[in-house]
């Protein structure tokens, strides 16, 4: 994508860092594949993430992070997706805005996480970028 850095890191994590204005630079996409068949509900991605959070919050005692929204899609079947909006405070008082989303396709699955500083760069990213994966996880 145009005005996007690309990084691997590791053997399955693809980054994007933003280098424009348009998609609020320093922003960051990224991507990693999974196989296809998870049988996931919303109900269970909820409850994952409020385990992500503590997770977090514990690894950065001081940090904030408050979850602004969770929807998806009912049942199994696929394509489904799912998608956490969350907004976390750093203890010096810095925000960032992220969507935490998962995909789910016939042939693989797909979790994509967009941050920003600002919310609408947030999920304007993670619109973006999930269009383009969704093409490859059907």
């Amino acid at each position: 994508m145009s005005g996007w850095r690309y990084e691997r890191s590791g053997p399955d994590r693809h980054i994007f860092h933003c280098e424009q204005a348009s998609c609020g630079a320093g922003s960051k996409v990224s991507y990693r594949l999974y196989a296809a068949d998870n049988p996931m509900t919303l109900e269970q991605f909820r409850d994952s993430q409020d385990q992500i959070i503590k997770a977090l919050q514990q690894r950065t005692p001081g940090q904030r992070i408050t979850i602004i929204g969770v929807d998806g899609d009912k049942g199994t079947a696929v394509p489904r997706m799912f998608r956490a909006r969350r907004l976390t405070v750093t203890p010096n008082g810095a925000s960032e805005y992220q969507v935490n989303g998962l995909l789910f396709g016939a042939r693989a699955s797909a979790s994509l996480i967009s941050s920003a500083r600002d919310e609408k760069a947030s999920n304007d990213n993670y619109a973006k970028f999930m269009v383009a994966l969704a093409s490859k996880i059907r």
